[in-house]
């Protein structure tokens, strides 16, 4: 027998279609759990304010199956973690790995071989940098530290950015020594040249940056800020297996003369590459970025984005359907929502290069040439 309908059941079909559940994201400035900004968050406002309405504001996901990409690294943070604290690696590895099988009971195969892969790594990894200079000389200063911290805007409007840093330590010795923050990244293509360019304009690195220059109410860190200047980020990065390039290798099937290659024999396979060449598996640059860099960063694009989102927020807030109403009161309530087309392509978003990058972080026009005239493919 079907469930009888309540008024609160009926109430929820008006016309055949559910209600808007209401806002679940309260706003950049807002307190408690679902109020503030983080980085990922701006990330998506950049590219298209309609999903960004979608999965922030309203909630709304797409049910994913197991991404090799996203829970790689999350396997590798969990080991990470762990490993700074002085816990056993393996156990956090283990605990979360059971986690995604849990999620991902179809895709159980996949699961394992991911696990089995950052099992393999890890340790090289570990070991690789343990007698590394940056870390002998380093003073632990935070590990997967959690930041709500208050940023005022020149509108007079206070934003939350939120996040969580990989790390932090105190890195070198005597009036040499600084604050650096790390980031953890794994990735299936590394390009050296590029990432150390693009590191001083990173949007990450521009947000966590700016959020320590602030006050974080973190006794241990502002401590440290009293006696240590703020240098910049430690960018570590973990080439990913198997994604192309070295060590790509297939489980060998069985053929006339030989059995098929077990699982414990592959992995071994495996193993040797990150032993025998380490520092193409592993990498890791201490990124200086000066306060004049940070500084930049905020003015010309931290604080106009952020600035971008209060009005937005402000105007989406109040607006029935956001595309069609206006806040007749404010001119900054007008078009600010829209939805970003098929056919437009960024190279930045790629985390490619584009035309102007040099004259922005020079001012040096060397190399431009000024055109006469637009629309020459029109003439």
């Amino acid at each position: 027998m079907p469930p009888t309908k309540t008024k609160k059941g009926l109430a929820e079909k008006l016309g055949g279609k559910k209600l808007d559940p209401g806002p679940l994201w309260r706003g950049p400035s807002a307190e408690g759990p679902n109020g503030g900004v983080t980085q990922s968050m701006l990330s998506a406002f950049l590219v298209c304010r309609e999903r960004f309405r979608l999965k922030y504001v309203l909630g709304w996901r797409v049910s994913e199956g197991f991404s090799k990409t996203l829970e790689y690294g999350q396997l590798w943070h969990a080991c990470e973690e762990a490993h700074a604290k002085g816990i056993e690696w393996r156990t956090a590895l283990d605990a979360y790995a059971e986690t995604l099988l849990a999620k991902y009971p179809m895709q159980r195969q996949e699961v394992e071989k991911w696990w089995s892969v950052c099992a393999v790594q890890f340790p090289i990894y570990a070991e690789y940098w343990s007698k590394h200079q940056d870390v002998v000389e380093r003073t632990p200063l935070m590990q997967e530290q959690v930041f709500d911290v208050p940023y005022r805007l020149p509108s007079g409007r206070t934003v939350r950015l939120r996040g969580k840093w990989d790390g932090g330590d105190i890195v070198g010795k005597g009036k040499a020594a600084g604050i650096f923050i790390q980031e953890n990244k794994t990735k299936g293509d590394v390009d050296e040249e590029q990432l150390r360019r693009q590191l001083t304009f990173d949007l990450q690195n521009g947000v966590y940056l700016a959020a320590l220059n602030q006050d974080t109410g973190i006794e241990k860190i502002e401590d440290a800020k009293k006696k240590y200047p703020i240098k910049g980020v430690r960018y570590n990065v973990i080439r990913r297996p198997l994604s192309g390039g070295k060590g790509s290798i297939k489980q060998k099937e069985a053929t006339k003369n030989h059995p098929a290659e077990t699982a414990s024999e592959y992995y071994l396979r495996l193993q040797q590459y990150f032993i025998e060449e380490p520092e193409y598996w592993f990498m890791r640059w201490n990124a200086e970025i000066s306060p004049q860099e940070v500084k930049a960063f905020e003015t010309r694009c931290l604080i106009p984005l952020l600035e971008q989102l209060c009005d937005w927020y402000a105007h989406i807030s109040i607006a029935k359907d956001p595309f069609l109403e206006t806040r007749r009161s404010e001119a900054s309530g007008r078009g600010v929502h829209w939805q970003h087309p098929f056919g437009v392509y960024n190279s930045m978003n790629e985390g490619r290069e584009s035309d102007f990058d040099a004259y922005l972080q020079t001012g040096n026009s060397a190399g431009l040439v000024r055109r006469e005239k637009l629309f020459e493919e029109l003439q």
